[in-house]
């Protein structure tokens, strides 16, 4: 196949011949594909189809990329309305720093929310690190209008760069994606494994979305089913499809998951979290003077059992179909660590010692240690499930 000119990528978006395909994301927490990632591809007059590679580069090079990304939006924008997608997908579209040069896509992007042809919160716009590093002011201004129009942003490739972290703190993204080369090496390096795992634990503390890119394995989704990721992308569960191909795709049968091993890891440490920093503000605290202002200031944990990082996992998996019933007796340890919280929180304001605190502080300890054997019994039920249920199936 020739290379593709300039002249030709011109003519191509004239004759609106960059179409999209969108490859699904599956959730390992409800076993549903939740959304997808939109992905031009370039349908020659000759029925050739081309892939972003053969042209994305050429488009970036010559500045073709702003009215393709346009174009797509466009596109994009009436799949998810007329076409019939469904309300509570979330499909993610590529831009990059040159849409931003202007304010052209941003508008179009505002318009089509204010017109109502487009709910916010069913699109997500990807960047990837290098680009977000690269941005300017106005760019990232652009970005925070669109971010608190409620329109989703993720930081595509999340492992490539050298400061993820950074730009992380910097911007607000509502979900990483793991670079589907960490993925790939995963399974044969302790060290990528490693990175995978904190990565996903340190989404879960920020409170964003995390998917894995490129999946092709069984095996892969497993090692990300324990390790608490909640979304994978990638060829194991589908090519990127063409819109018609994608609505019949959803409603086929896959093999359930059951409760996810790695979130029920991720609610024992989050309990874990919560009791040493319960502890902590009551030690610290109850070392003032009784009189001391500093006996008033918060420092504890979240109280409310509903709000609390454990109690958001618990309400969750206790609705799930596959609530045990391990789960629902984790309610009443669950409910008594609150309420002895709320005592501890009381009596430190009301100016008691430490030794005081004692035996309030020592039975936070033993209903602690009940909600953390009961944890590791669903943990492992999980696991059971994971790997029995995977080799069931195979």
């Amino acid at each position: 196949m020739t290379s593709t000119t300039e002249a030709d990528l011109a003519e191509g978006l004239r004759n609106r011949e960059i179409v999209l395909h969108y490859q699904p994301k599956f959730s390992l927490v409800t076993n549903e594909i939740v959304g997808a990632e939109a992905l031009a591809r370039w349908r020659r007059p000759d029925g050739t189809l081309l892939p972003p590679s053969a042209f994305i580069p050429l488009a970036e090079r010559t500045g073709a990329i702003k009215d393709l990304t346009l174009q797509l939006l466009a596109g994009l924008v009436g799949d998810l309305g007329s076409a019939g997608l469904d309300e509570h997908l979330v499909v993610s579209l590529n831009v990059t720093a040159q849409d931003f040069e202007g304010d052209m896509f941003t508008r179009a992007l505002l318009g089509a929310i204010a017109h109502g042809v487009l709910r916010p919160g069913s699109l997500e716009l990807e960047i990837t690190e290098t680009q977000a590093l690269s941005a300017g002011t106005r760019i990232r201004e652009q970005l925070r209008v669109l971010t608190d129009a409620g329109i989703g942003l993720a930081m595509d490739d999340y492992g490539t760069g050298y400061s993820s972290i950074d730009t992380l703190s910097q911007w607000s993204f509502t979900t990483i994606k793991l670079d589907q080369g960490m993925i790939g090496r995963m399974l044969g390096s302790s060290k990528d494994a490693t990175i995978v795992r904190s990565s996903i634990r340190l989404g879960h503390e920020l409170g964003v979305n995390v998917v894995a890119e490129g999946v092709e394995a069984m095996v892969q989704q497993d090692f990300l089913a324990e390790a608490g990721c909640t979304l994978v992308q990638g060829y194991l569960v589908s090519s990127p499809l063409p819109l018609d191909e994608f609505k019949r795709f959803r409603h086929h049968d896959r093999r359930s998951l059951g409760m996810s091993p790695g979130l029920a890891h991720m609610a024992l440490i989050d309990h874990v979290q919560w009791r040493r920093q319960m502890v902590r503000y009551a030690i610290r605290a109850a070392s003032l003077p009784s009189s001391d202002p500093g006996r008033q200031l918060d420092g504890h944990p979240v109280l409310c059992e509903r709000d609390c990082a454990f109690g958001r996992w618990y309400v969750d998996a206790n609705a799930s179909p596959g609530a045990t019933g391990t789960c629902r007796a984790l309610a009443a340890p669950h409910a008594d660590l609150h309420r002895l919280g709320k005592g501890l929180v009381h009596r430190v304001r009301s100016g008691a010692a430490l030794h005081e605190l004692a035996p309030m502080l020592s039975e936070l300890k033993q209903v602690s240690n009940e909600l953390v054997c009961l944890l590791e019994d669903f943990e492992d039920a999980g696991l059971c499930a994971l790997y029995d249920g995977a080799t069931a199936s195979r």
